[in-house]
């Protein structure tokens, strides 16, 4: 059978809920090709009409996709009443396949597949385009290493409404985000999320919310935990922060490349990252919590300011940020009602001498450190810590992440960290400015704790670190708490 007068079909290659894909050759080109034969069944001629433009249309937008981690379409074809989409046959297994005959993968592994996978969805999403069905079955691990995603057929074009907009899910229920199942529109949020289900797979074995039924599944994704990770290990902050509900709150495409850069040992991906502002020469900060034990090792700071005063906690409005700050409330005067756009039960602290302000759980309150610029920020009955701190730590010319490699260097020397495992330290762009994320597991007064350790310099010279320490058990649920303080910082 010959399609389009040109195509010619050789073997089916698989087969799935929309249709079949074909070995066929291009007798014009004298070449292998793949073809998607789009069928859909049990429906009106009205309705597959409407379907076979819309697949038509999305297949045309992703040919325009030219990226090496993107399946090529070559052709877009109606015949016999529906769509043949034309593609490039990558000689390739799909993930789904790989981890079903060879189990998990490795982290390092999943890694790689993950920041391809992600690779190619920025540069759709940088186009306007959504994929809405990124899953295992749909990443395939090319015989020559390569990893292409494949099935943009159901893509939707961002700025374009109509025929995608009737109201019916399209995609995989154990993949597809919560907001999509509450029947919200697609975003890029959501082909992040269902990154975040495909990387589970990758390393578990299994969806994060795969259950016995349709419905089960469904319901498991609007209202369960995800299945703790045994196998995860240093990818489980990506994946969580990947997976979070909120999609205001979950992880962004920009750190996630730079997480699965660094655990991959590849480079992060420059796709549409902000030029650094100039600053000065670094002269980086070292949190509290560090110093103090780099202190007792023998390494002197430089802590020379003067004690800052308690955090002083802004009223129900906070104000906007001001170049001259106001000195803050001697005593804390906690606020009745959340602030307008933070979370329910948040309200916003500020520091006039740290030059800052943040959100943070209204019951949590803000401790100076003393002899240090930074003050700890807890509430009552939990087991996280916040410390924000603005002290300078006398060394020069190094980077964000230099900084944190140089730290790290000295406290592995001296020993001071029993049980240490780095799990990270990546650059990223943060308030449009260079920084490091600093993450690792240490062992502390007998038990595990997880710390991320956010470091910057502001384009006015000063410096900052966001440290989050909390119980490595807790880290997954307290992973968004961090992500909404990280989101709510604010220099002053």
């Amino acid at each position: 059978m010959r399609v389009g007068n040109r195509y010619r079909l050789l073997e089916p290659i698989g087969e799935g809920g929309m249709g079949i894909v074909w070995r066929a050759h291009d007798d014009l080109l004298d070449r292998t090709v793949a073809i998607k034969e789009v069928r859909y069944t049990g429906i009106g001629e009205e309705r597959r009409a409407q379907l076979n433009q819309r697949t038509v249309r999305e297949a045309r937008a992703a040919g325009r996709l030219d990226h090496p981690n993107v399946v090529v379409v070559h052709d877009v074809i109606e015949e016999d009443g529906r769509p043949w989409i034309v593609m490039q046959l990558v000689r390739s297994r799909s993930l789904a396949a790989v981890v079903r005959e060879r189990g998990p993968m490795p982290v390092s592994e999943a890694a790689r597949v993950g920041g391809a996978v992600l690779a190619a969805l920025r540069a759709a999403h940088a186009a306007g385009v959504l994929h809405r069905d990124v899953k295992p079955e749909n990443v395939l691990l090319a015989d020559d290493g390569r990893v292409v995603l494949t099935d943009f057929g159901i893509a939707a074009m961002e700025a374009e409404a109509g025929l995608t907009a009737t109201g019916n899910l399209v995609g995989t229920p154990a993949y597809m985000p919560p907001e999509r199942l509450n029947g919200l529109p697609a975003t890029p949020a959501s082909d992040l999320w269902s990154l975040g289900a495909t990387l589970h797979t990758a390393v578990e074995g299994r969806a994060p919310y795969e259950r016995d039924s349709w419905a089960a599944t469904v319901a498991a994704v609007l209202r369960d935990a995800p299945e703790p990770p045994r196998l995860a290990g240093a990818l489980a902050p990506v994946i969580s922060g990947l997976l979070c509900r909120d999609p205001a709150m979950r992880m962004g495409a920009q750190e996630a490349a730079a997480r699965l850069a660094a655990l991959a040992g590849t480079s992060s991906p420059t796709i549409e990252r902000p030029a650094p502002a100039r600053r000065a020469p670094l002269r980086w900060i070292v949190p509290a919590a560090l110093v103090t034990a780099t202190v007792a090792g023998g390494a002197v700071w430089a802590a020379t300011r003067a004690e800052a005063p308690p955090v002083a906690e802004a009223s129900a409005t906070p104000s906007a940020p001001s170049a001259t700050p106001t000195a803050p409330s001697a005593t804390p005067s906690p606020s009745g009602s959340p602030s307008p756009g933070l979370p329910e039960g948040w309200r916003r602290l500020s520091n006039a001498t740290g030059g800052f302000s943040v959100a943070v759980p209204r019951e949590w309150k803000a401790t100076r450190i003393p002899g240090r610029d930074s003050v700890s920020v807890k509430g009552p009955g939990t087991p996280g810590e916040l410390i924000i701190e603005w002290t300078e730590s006398g060394k020069t010319g190094l980077t964000p992440k230099q900084e944190w490699e140089s730290l790290e260097q000295e406290i592995q020397a001296k020993g001071q960290f029993s049980g240490y495992t780095r799990l990270g330290i990546v650059e990223l762009t943060y308030l449009g400015v260079e920084a490091a994320d600093w993450e690792f597991t240490r062992n502390k007064g007998g038990e595990m704790i997880h710390v991320l350790n956010r470091g910057f310099r502001l384009g006015d010279g000063r410096p900052f670190a966001l440290y989050w320490e909390t119980p490595d058990r807790l880290w997954t649920e307290s992973r968004a708490t961090l992500d909404t303080i990280l989101e709510t910082f604010r220099p002053t």
